[in-house]
């Protein structure tokens, strides 16, 4: 994933903010915002919103290009697409979360995280004992289920931001990507009426369907052994369908 540096961006706007004599008091009250929110850009420990790169580059006399680089640029020198696409890539990743609110939020999670994972393997090891694992389509639900609850349960607990960049507000966009993750679902956009609400059930189908999979997975074997019906199908579809509800439904309702 390419990122901002954030010690060099930190650096170079101090370094400019000094050649035109401003304090961050008046660097701060031309940009609408606080003191203490240019000092923590200068510091490295957080970076503007998006919005402000326009309007900050023009208080500083250079280009945009120029703060995402963290350097000045001499004007015969061009950027290759690669650079370009890499500048603009480090754009769209700047958060407008402050490392301190993801910090309070990782300290608030990790113990309900650490609890329904717990939960989730616990179940998922007594269902195996009991040999009601037995058969392709339990295994295969039973390893999804574990990988989803912890790797997609961690991200959205501790990773996934909770404020989206402004431009989300100001357009229909219907996609999320972070690194490697992606939400793209047509029809379903995103903004910060909704994001927090769609966060907030995600979360909530990872915990409910990491512990409720076992159980479910051990009817389903019972089930077939009682009637012969295969429904591996159906429980696949109903636990796809759940996650699709808890991003569409409070998506819509919020848009």
């Amino acid at each position: 994933m390419y990122g901002l540096d954030k010690a060099a961006f930190g650096s170079f706007l101090a370094q400019l903010r000094r050649e035109k004599g401003m304090t961050q008091r008046e660097l701060a009250a031309d940009l609408y915002v606080s003191d203490k929110a240019v000092s923590k850009w200068e510091r490295g420990l957080s970076v503007p919103d998006i919005s402000l790169l326009v309007p900050l580059a023009e208080i500083l006399n250079v280009t945009v290009a120029e703060l995402l680089q963290g350097r000045r640029v001499e004007e015969e020198q061009r950027f290759t697409r690669e650079e370009t696409e890499e500048l603009i890539r480090k754009a769209l990743t700047f958060s407008a979360e402050p490392p301190e609110r993801r910090q309070a939020r990782t300290q608030k999670f990790l113990p309900l995280y650490a609890v329904y994972v717990l939960l989730g393997l616990v179940g998922t090891a007594v269902v195996c004992a009991a040999g009601l694992a037995g058969t392709e389509g339990a295994k295969a639900l039973l390893i999804m289920n574990a990988i989803f609850g912890v790797v997609y349960g961690a991200y959205t607990l501790f990773w996934m931001p909770e404020t989206l960049p402004r431009y989300y507000d100001e357009n229909r966009i219907c996609n999320f990507a972070q690194g490697g993750f992606h939400i793209h679902i047509p029809g379903v956009y995103y903004n910060n009426r909704n994001w927090l609400h769609v966060l907030k059930w995600m979360r909530v189908w990872c915990v409910v369907s990491m512990v409720l999979m076992p159980p479910c997975t051990a009817a389903a074997v019972l089930f077939e052994r009682a009637t012969g019906w295969r429904v591996w199908g159906a429980v696949l579809i109903v636990y796809i369908l759940s996650l699709f509800g808890a991003i569409v439904i409070p998506a819509k309702k919020y848009e």
